[in-house]
């Protein structure tokens, strides 16, 4: 998208489309960064900032995808079960098909049993990792 640069006073400036805004959930102050002849725009963060679980399902999905990229499945499930159902809605969405057909019933079928079977489930998942990590090579 192409946007014109405007006389603000003695500076330039941009104007940012309200649509934008919205799917970045920018607030009233933005983290500015210039590196390699980029600007880079991020939502800033209080610094004492503690996140909760349930907020999840208040980020825009680019911030969700980032999240997923850095958990593994097995972490995935595990939180997923028993959460509010707006978070699991927030993380399917975002979610490929084909996992999406793996998680949904492992995390309904998690959900009926007890710790102990969440706990059982954590391991096998972890001797299955370990387990592809052999045959790969």
């Amino acid at each position: 998208m192409r946007v014109p640069i405007v006389d603000i006073g003695n500076s330039k400036g941009i104007r940012i489309p309200q649509a934008i805004l919205k799917q970045v959930q920018f607030a009233d102050e933005i983290e500015l960064e210039v590196a390699d002849g980029k600007i880079t725009l991020r939502r800033s963060v209080d610094a004492g900032f503690v996140p909760e679980f349930s907020a999840i399902s208040r980020l825009d999905d680019a911030s969700i995808q980032g999240i997923l990229r850095k958990i593994t499945g097995r972490d995935l499930i595990t939180a997923l079960v028993g959460a509010e159902e707006k978070v699991k809605d927030a993380i399917f969405r975002n979610l490929s098909d084909r996992v999406k057909a793996y998680v949904l019933p492992t995390v309904a079928r998690l959900e009926k049993g007890d710790v102990r079977d969440l706990i059982i489930e954590q391991s096998r998942n972890v001797v299955c990792e370990a387990l592809m990590a052999v045959v790969k090579d």
